[in-house]
């Protein structure tokens, strides 16, 4: 494995207790979650740890307060941010490129819980149907949910027309299995002909879909007894509350852009509202670490609590992915350097060992650390040249 990470938990391997909290608190409680060596030791001081998944049950409060609306300058901040165009083309992992990711695929987003659990603040993230876990987990005070292809944002309006209409986990998931049952919600909670018009043709082509992933994550939660929008009623009531209160907000913006990304965060600094989460998905490794990009990362206002949790594909081994966490400050330190030029520069990568080997690295390594241990392999490189010069 790369000498620059912290491997923390393999699905095949889980010791470790996860029974007090663990939010990260920047870089040292990320190294207080990953020192103590209790599971099987890797080479190059790589530490793996694990958690027994029913005790991912006891994580999440029991009950909540109703949200209260944003104030009218937070609403104005929220809401007004620009977006972006949607894209002309759809990226991917190559021989997956112009697909619509209308549902999610990562099976094992439950090992972010003792990271993310509680954070507070305002989450940013890409994807389906992933965002809704990491609310019920997290309780942000403000969700954005982006995506850069429109069909995906589009979705994202029949997902806030059935939890509207849906009081309950099981109603929820009910009204994707049921075409009857959906299509009358949505022309219920519809802002007007042309919304339902654009939420009856993603719902059409999604509704198969997306009722089999619900379903299929509900049944893998349940299993593991971990507590989750769809296995918990007061998580499911954190994530409606927070679209009643008008503080969910999904819309079009692309990693690679120049509007979206940046008036999030001029729109969560109007507000007051630190980012605390970042899900980035699998996205970086569709391109190379791009300016764009960087600008677009370096916009969010992260505060020492903020974490960037993304996914490594992992499918030919294990069906699902490699899951990563990081403190986001950490991240925007590194994408200021310009020899950081994609996320396998700086994530490492560990050879499975089968399809039971699920693994979560959480990487605490600084942009300082990196480089002085290239310096000291660029000056060791240069010794040995020296004397293979003198030599000759």
């Amino acid at each position: 494995m790369h000498p620059d990470s912290v491997n923390c938990a393999s699905r095949s391997n889980r010791t470790s207790d996860l029974n007090s909290p663990s939010s990260l608190d920047g870089a040292s409680q990320h190294d207080a979650v990953c020192s103590a060596p209790t599971g099987r030791s890797d080479h190059r001081g790589v530490v793996a740890l694990a958690a027994a998944a029913a005790t991912l049950a006891l994580w999440g409060p029991t009950s909540w307060a109703a949200l209260p609306a944003p104030t009218a300058a937070q609403h104005d901040a929220f809401v007004g941010s620009p977006e972006d165009p949607p894209a002309e083309e759809l990226l991917g992992i190559k021989g997956y490129e112009g697909r619509h990711y209308l549902a999610g695929d990562e099976w094992n987003g439950d090992l972010w819980i003792p990271h993310i659990s509680g954070l507070g603040g305002g989450y940013v993230g890409v994807g389906a149907d992933q965002a809704y876990l990491f609310i019920g987990w997290a309780r942000p005070d403000f969700a954005w949910l982006i995506d850069y292809d429109v069909m995906v944002v589009h979705l994202h309006g029949v997902h806030r027309a059935f939890f509207l209409e849906a009081s309950d986990p099981e109603a929820y998931i009910r009204l994707w299995s049921k075409a009857k049952e959906g299509g009358d919600a949505l022309k219920r909670h519809a802002r007007d002909e042309a919304e339902l018009k654009r939420l009856e043709e993603i719902y059409r082509r999604a509704r198969r879909t997306v009722a089999g992933r619900l379903r299929m994550l509900r049944n893998n939660l349940r299993k593991k007894k971990v507590a989750a929008y769809l296995t918990d009623a007061t998580m499911y009531t954190y994530v409606r509350d927070l679209i009643l209160a008008g503080r969910l907000r999904a819309m079009s913006a692309n990693l690679l852009a120049t509007k979206g990304m940046r008036g999030i965060g001029d729109a969560a600094r109007a507000m007051g509202v630190p980012i605390r989460l970042l899900y980035l998905s699998n996205a970086e490794q569709y391109w190379r670490y791009k300016a764009d990009f960087r600008q677009n990362i370096q916009a969010l206002p992260f505060d020492d609590k903020g974490i960037v949790i993304r996914t490594l594909s992992t499918f030919s081994i294990n069906k699902d992915y490699r899951y990563v966490v990081q403190p986001g400050k950490v991240f925007q330190d590194f994408l200021a350097a310009p020899w950081m030029t994609g996320v396998h520069q700086m994530i490492p990568r560990r050879k499975l060992e089968g399809p039971e080997d699920i693994e979560l690295l959480v990487y605490t390594r600084t942009r300082a650390e990196v480089e002085a241990k290239r310096q000291a392999r660029q000056a060791r490189r240069a010794r040995k040249g020296g004397k293979a010069n003198k030599a000759e």
